[in-house]
Protein backbone atom coordinates (compact mmCIF):
# COMPACT_ATOMS: atom_id res chain seq x y z
CA UNK A 1 0.00 0.00 0.00
CA UNK A 2 1.15 3.20 -0.69
CA UNK A 3 2.03 5.52 1.85
CA UNK A 4 -0.12 9.13 2.23
CA UNK A 5 3.35 11.06 1.95
CA UNK A 6 4.49 9.21 -1.80
CA UNK A 7 2.70 11.74 -3.47
CA UNK A 8 4.38 14.67 -2.01
CA UNK A 9 7.91 12.63 -2.83
CA UNK A 10 7.80 12.28 -6.17
CA UNK A 11 9.06 15.07 -8.20
CA UNK A 12 7.20 18.18 -9.63
CA UNK A 13 6.57 17.53 -13.08
CA UNK A 14 5.03 14.14 -12.44
CA UNK A 15 2.00 15.27 -10.49
CA UNK A 16 -1.53 15.30 -12.15
CA UNK A 17 -0.19 12.64 -14.91
CA UNK A 18 -1.86 9.40 -15.49
CA UNK A 19 -0.20 5.94 -15.74
CA UNK A 20 0.29 5.98 -19.24
CA UNK A 21 1.93 9.38 -19.37
CA UNK A 22 4.27 8.29 -16.46
CA UNK A 23 5.21 5.63 -18.46
CA UNK A 24 6.09 7.96 -21.39
CA UNK A 25 8.31 10.31 -19.34
CA UNK A 26 10.06 7.44 -17.29
CA UNK A 27 10.71 5.03 -19.49
CA UNK A 28 14.40 6.39 -21.00
CA UNK A 29 15.66 3.24 -22.27
CA UNK A 30 15.52 3.38 -26.01
CA UNK A 31 12.58 5.43 -27.79
CA UNK A 32 8.78 6.08 -26.32
CA UNK A 33 6.30 6.68 -29.36
CA UNK A 34 3.25 8.21 -28.13
CA UNK A 35 -0.29 8.29 -30.00
CA UNK A 36 -2.90 10.33 -28.66
CA UNK A 37 -5.74 12.38 -30.01
CA UNK A 38 -5.76 16.13 -29.48
CA UNK A 39 -6.22 17.70 -25.75
CA UNK A 40 -4.92 14.88 -24.46
CA UNK A 41 -1.68 15.73 -22.80
CA UNK A 42 0.86 14.71 -24.69
CA UNK A 43 2.78 18.45 -24.60
CA UNK A 44 2.61 17.77 -20.77
CA UNK A 45 3.77 14.15 -20.86
CA UNK A 46 6.74 15.51 -23.51
CA UNK A 47 7.89 18.61 -21.42
CA UNK A 48 7.54 16.27 -18.01
CA UNK A 49 10.05 13.38 -20.06
CA UNK A 50 12.55 16.87 -20.95
CA UNK A 51 12.50 17.60 -17.52
CA UNK A 52 12.85 14.47 -15.94
CA UNK A 53 15.97 13.69 -18.56
CA UNK A 54 17.44 16.71 -17.32
CA UNK A 55 16.57 16.30 -13.45
CA UNK A 56 17.94 12.74 -13.22
CA UNK A 57 20.85 14.11 -15.84
CA UNK A 58 20.08 11.48 -18.40
CA UNK A 59 21.40 14.67 -20.42
CA UNK A 60 22.26 18.36 -20.37
CA UNK A 61 20.07 20.65 -21.40
CA UNK A 62 21.74 21.54 -24.71
CA UNK A 63 21.86 17.81 -25.59
CA UNK A 64 17.99 17.31 -25.64
CA UNK A 65 16.66 18.26 -29.45
CA UNK A 66 13.17 18.99 -28.97
CA UNK A 67 11.28 20.13 -32.31
CA UNK A 68 7.73 21.42 -33.58
CA UNK A 69 6.03 22.47 -36.35
CA UNK A 70 5.03 25.81 -35.86
CA UNK A 71 6.84 29.12 -33.21
CA UNK A 72 3.58 29.20 -31.39
CA UNK A 73 3.96 25.71 -30.64
CA UNK A 74 7.99 26.03 -29.97
CA UNK A 75 6.88 29.16 -27.69
CA UNK A 76 4.86 27.43 -25.03
CA UNK A 77 6.70 24.34 -25.56
CA UNK A 78 9.55 26.22 -24.12
CA UNK A 79 6.97 27.63 -21.47
CA UNK A 80 6.00 25.31 -20.37
CA UNK A 81 9.80 23.24 -19.53
CA UNK A 82 10.76 26.26 -18.08
CA UNK A 83 8.02 26.15 -15.28
CA UNK A 84 9.41 22.87 -14.75
CA UNK A 85 12.97 23.39 -15.03
CA UNK A 86 13.75 26.78 -14.07
CA UNK A 87 16.70 28.63 -15.88
CA UNK A 88 17.65 25.24 -17.31
CA UNK A 89 15.74 25.53 -20.27
CA UNK A 90 18.24 28.47 -21.47
CA UNK A 91 20.85 26.01 -21.76
CA UNK A 92 17.89 24.37 -24.41
CA UNK A 93 19.38 25.85 -27.99
CA UNK A 94 17.90 22.31 -29.82
CA UNK A 95 14.22 23.25 -28.91
CA UNK A 96 12.47 24.92 -31.86
CA UNK A 97 10.60 24.95 -35.29
CA UNK A 98 12.02 22.09 -37.79
CA UNK A 99 12.88 25.50 -39.41
CA UNK A 100 14.31 27.39 -37.20
CA UNK A 101 16.39 24.14 -35.84
CA UNK A 102 17.63 23.44 -39.39
CA UNK A 103 18.35 27.04 -39.95
CA UNK A 104 21.12 26.98 -37.03
CA UNK A 105 22.62 23.61 -37.62
CA UNK A 106 22.96 24.84 -41.56
CA UNK A 107 24.69 28.23 -39.90
CA UNK A 108 27.18 25.79 -37.99
CA UNK A 109 28.21 23.74 -41.23
CA UNK A 110 27.29 26.22 -44.66
CA UNK A 111 30.16 25.44 -46.74
CA UNK A 112 28.91 21.62 -46.86
CA UNK A 113 26.14 22.97 -49.14
CA UNK A 114 28.24 25.63 -51.10
CA UNK A 115 26.91 28.88 -48.65
CA UNK A 116 28.83 30.81 -45.91
CA UNK A 117 27.03 30.97 -42.41
CA UNK A 118 25.96 34.61 -42.55
CA UNK A 119 23.44 33.53 -45.31
CA UNK A 120 20.16 35.05 -46.38
CA UNK A 121 16.66 33.43 -45.81
CA UNK A 122 14.59 34.38 -48.35
CA UNK A 123 11.02 35.01 -47.89
CA UNK A 124 7.93 34.28 -50.36
CA UNK A 125 7.72 37.50 -51.99
CA UNK A 126 11.85 37.61 -52.83
CA UNK A 127 11.72 33.81 -53.86
CA UNK A 128 9.10 34.69 -56.53
CA UNK A 129 10.57 37.92 -57.50
CA UNK A 130 13.86 35.87 -58.50
CA UNK A 131 12.25 33.02 -60.17
CA UNK A 132 9.77 35.85 -62.10
CA UNK A 133 13.55 36.92 -63.29
CA UNK A 134 14.31 33.37 -64.61
CA UNK A 135 11.36 32.69 -66.22
CA UNK A 136 11.11 36.30 -68.23
CA UNK A 137 15.03 35.45 -68.97
CA UNK A 138 13.89 31.91 -70.51
CA UNK A 139 11.10 33.71 -72.39
CA UNK A 140 8.29 32.25 -70.78
CA UNK A 141 4.97 33.14 -71.08
CA UNK A 142 3.99 34.03 -66.88
CA UNK A 143 0.23 34.21 -68.00
CA UNK A 144 0.52 30.55 -69.07
CA UNK A 145 3.33 29.18 -66.43
CA UNK A 146 2.32 31.60 -63.58
CA UNK A 147 5.44 32.38 -61.23
CA UNK A 148 3.87 31.12 -57.83
CA UNK A 149 3.25 27.51 -60.42
CA UNK A 150 6.92 26.85 -60.57
CA UNK A 151 7.56 28.41 -56.89
CA UNK A 152 4.72 25.42 -55.50
CA UNK A 153 6.53 23.05 -57.93
CA UNK A 154 10.22 23.56 -56.33
CA UNK A 155 8.56 23.36 -52.67
CA UNK A 156 6.88 20.31 -53.47
CA UNK A 157 10.44 18.53 -54.74
CA UNK A 158 12.19 20.02 -52.08
CA UNK A 159 9.94 18.58 -49.51
CA UNK A 160 10.76 15.37 -51.15
CA UNK A 161 14.26 15.81 -50.94
CA UNK A 162 14.48 16.25 -54.44
CA UNK A 163 17.46 18.19 -55.87
CA UNK A 164 17.72 19.24 -59.42
CA UNK A 165 19.69 16.63 -60.45
CA UNK A 166 16.72 14.41 -59.07
CA UNK A 167 14.50 15.86 -61.42
CA UNK A 168 13.51 13.81 -64.28
CA UNK A 169 11.83 14.22 -67.87
CA UNK A 170 8.26 13.74 -66.10
CA UNK A 171 8.73 15.54 -63.37
CA UNK A 172 9.84 18.48 -65.65
CA UNK A 173 6.77 18.70 -67.57
CA UNK A 174 4.76 20.08 -64.65
CA UNK A 175 5.81 23.36 -65.85
CA UNK A 176 6.61 25.28 -68.64
CA UNK A 177 6.26 21.95 -71.22
CA UNK A 178 9.11 20.28 -69.51
CA UNK A 179 11.05 23.10 -68.43
CA UNK A 180 10.75 22.57 -64.45
CA UNK A 181 13.67 20.95 -64.02
CA UNK A 182 15.99 23.51 -65.73
CA UNK A 183 14.30 26.36 -63.88
CA UNK A 184 14.68 24.51 -60.72
CA UNK A 185 18.46 24.41 -61.21
CA UNK A 186 19.07 28.32 -62.55
CA UNK A 187 17.36 28.84 -59.50
CA UNK A 188 19.43 26.95 -57.31
CA UNK A 189 22.57 28.60 -58.85
CA UNK A 190 21.37 31.67 -58.54
CA UNK A 191 20.57 30.86 -54.98
CA UNK A 192 24.17 29.81 -54.45
CA UNK A 193 25.55 32.96 -55.60
CA UNK A 194 23.28 35.46 -53.54
CA UNK A 195 24.27 33.06 -50.79
CA UNK A 196 20.69 32.74 -49.94
CA UNK A 197 18.24 29.80 -49.63
CA UNK A 198 15.02 29.43 -49.34
CA UNK A 199 12.90 27.79 -46.56
CA UNK A 200 12.56 24.48 -48.27
CA UNK A 201 16.26 24.48 -48.35
CA UNK A 202 16.59 24.56 -44.77
CA UNK A 203 15.54 21.03 -44.54
CA UNK A 204 16.45 20.07 -48.37
CA UNK A 205 19.83 20.47 -47.07
CA UNK A 206 19.80 18.76 -43.83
Amino acid sequence: MAHPSDANRQPPYLRGLNDPQREAVLTTDGPVLIIAGAGTGKTAALTARLAHLIFTKKAWPSEILSVTFTNKAAREMRERVGRLVGDAVEGMPWLGTFHAIAAKMLRRHAELVGLQSNFTILDTDDQLRLLKQLIRAADIDEKRFPTRSLAGLIDQWKNKGLVPADIDAGESERYANGRGGELYEQYQTRLRALNACDFGDLLLHM
